[in-house]
């Protein structure tokens, strides 16, 4: 009798990460190849198990027949995948519904996906929103009390018509982008959309560019410093073809899984570079907008591929040569090399920013988040180098360390791994981290209270009219350039800067921070040594 597919998917999930016999693997995809597909959750654990070996294929024959699997898959979902269970799993023809950001969802519209409303209740008027955009001709029909239903029948707007309409709307709101988005989630309604275009969908979802990497094995233990001061080499260029399919994948790469990142959704274009490593993997950076970027530092995303397939995404705030890093590993490719990933990007960013100092926010061990503690990830970055910034905390991990040295099997209770968490921990390379950018907003407001009683108006005026003055800025700037003078006269006002210098150098980040994150930072840096 012919095993059943729970049990020769069972006996495949205890091979997959094991890669010592690639023909033990290949003959377990063959066995399954042999069944009829199931119509429930095991449907999906089966196709992220192929997504693992179309990253980690050990040799062509196994991609192929990966390949083969992933296409039967898709075929039957065409059939099921309207079923509940494969609801919100981004797989071939099944239907998500959620919120995403108004720029995410017009750039969905553009994308071949049609969204439509699911659910808008009537507890939050339509009225008051489309007051603000509507032409003047018909803004008087929101006027009239009608409901959101009723109003869109008024403007005679059809049911499969109405969230492209709304987002046509809101765009007229692009130049106050946060309040546009403030009160485009203040909607509080929920969008459903379809993966009926198979390359939106989390099965082939890939940037493919570089030759397929064969994996004969899965490098855990490794000389991770050797590895940071390993060069990284300069970023790929891409054509332009390549550059756009490749934002799409960042960006699908997200709402198939139910997730959105400020980075990849108000991604500057021109900020993405390329990095290609070894081992298959490369990286792809990417800053934000100039309205969407933060004061000093920036934030700088992050997709991280095996393959081509998007495994691991995060970002990392840059302020000078210092760092708050964050890793999150998709789903289908736990169980991989997550050591080796989370150095090779440590690598990356070390090397293209010139850090020297890596912060790690303890919610990524613990703190707040009880599967960080049952994981014991406190361990996974300890190491690789990164101690609590807390001294006696950072005693009790070493004493710890020691005593899992000395007794094999011994588990860290959960009692000390929260305990642990209750600080961040760093990967000191060279000097300390020398400036928070919390401390800057912190000082700030304590010189306009000092200075000004508190006025931010007269305060940041002033500042504006001496950073000018010592500056003897007559040219005109751009919106993007007026953000960044009142972040740097703000700086140059309550630091006293008065060195020539130092104020040239603020006075290049005003053109450059709108511009390029990496030259920025660079510019930043200076300024930060040379007080």
């Amino acid at each position: 009798m012919q095993p059943s597919f729970k049990k020769l998917l069972q006996n495949f999930a205890q091979i997959l990460n094991q890669f010592e016999n690639p023909v033990q693997k290949t003959e377990a995809l063959k066995a399954l190849q042999k069944t009829n597909l199931p119509d429930n959750q095991l449907l999906i654990s089966y196709h992220d198990m192929l997504l693992f070996i179309l990253s980690h294929p050990q040799d062509n024959k196994q991609l192929k027949i990966a390949e083969s699997e992933m296409r039967r898959v898709s075929a039957h979902l065409g059939k099921v995948g309207k079923k509940s269970v494969f609801a919100d799993s981004g797989l071939p023809f099944t239907t998500m519904t959620t919120r995403y950001s108004h720029d995410l969802m017009e750039w969905m519209m553009r994308n071949n996906f049609t969204p439509e409303i699911d659910t808008l209740e009537d507890e939050i008027s339509l009225n008051d929103f489309l007051k603000n955009t509507l032409p003047a001709l018909l803004r008087d029909e929101t006027t009239a009390g009608l409901s959101n239903d009723d109003l869109f029948v008024r403007l005679g707007v059809k049911p499969t018509q109405r969230l492209p309409f709304l987002i046509q709307e809101f765009k007229k709101l692009n130049m106050v982008s946060y309040a546009k988005e403030q009160l485009w989630q203040s909607l509080n309604f929920f969008a459903s959309f379809k993966f009926d275009h198979l390359k939106n969908s989390k099965s082939y979802n890939r940037f493919e560019k570089e030759p397929v990497f064969y994996q004969t094995d899965l490098v855990k233990k490794f000389d991770h410093q050797k590895l940071l001061n390993t060069p990284v080499g300069n970023p790929v260029h891409l054509k332009d073809a390549e550059k756009e399919n490749l934002i799409a994948v960042i960006r699908l790469s997200m709402i198939q899984t139910l997730r959105e990142t400020d980075t990849a959704t108000y991604m500057d274009e021109n900020s993405l570079r390329y990095y290609v490593l070894d081992r298959g993997m490369s990286i792809a950076f990417y800053g934000m907008i100039p309205q969407r970027q933060l004061a000093f530092q920036s934030y700088i995303g992050y997709t991280l591929f095996k393959n081509g397939y998007p495994t691991a995404y995060g970002g990392s705030w840059i302020f000078g040569r210092a760092a708050r890093f964050g890793l999150n590993v998709f789903e289908p490719f736990r169980g991989g090399e997550s050591g080796l990933i989370m150095c090779q990007l440590l690598r990356t960013y070390k090397q293209v920013f010139n850090l020297n100092y890596i912060e790690v926010d303890a919610f990524q061990f613990g703190k707040d988040n009880p599967d960080g503690i049952k994981s014991g990830a406190y361990w996974f970055y300890y190491r690789y180098g990164f101690r609590s910034l807390d001294k006696k905390l950072a005693q009790l991990a070493e004493k710890e360390m020691k005593t899992i040295q000395a007794k094999p099997g011994y588990r860290t209770s959960e009692k000390t791994l929260t305990q642990l968490a209750e600080s961040n921990v760093a990967l000191e390379m060279q000097n300390k981290y020398q400036f928070d950018v919390e401390q800057y907003s912190s000082d700030v407001i304590k010189w306009i209270k000092a200075k000004h009683g508190g006025n931010h108006e007269k305060a940041l005026n002033a500042a504006r009219q001496q950073f000018k003055k010592q500056l003897k800025i007559s040219e005109n700037l751009n919106a993007d350039e007026l953000a960044v003078l009142d972040e740097v006269s703000l700086y140059a006002a309550t630091y006293s800067v008065t060195r020539k210098k130092q104020i040239h150098l603020l006075a290049d980040m005003i053109k450059v921070k709108p511009v390029s994150p990496y030259t920025y930072n660079v510019i930043l840096t200076e300024l930060l040594n040379s007080n």
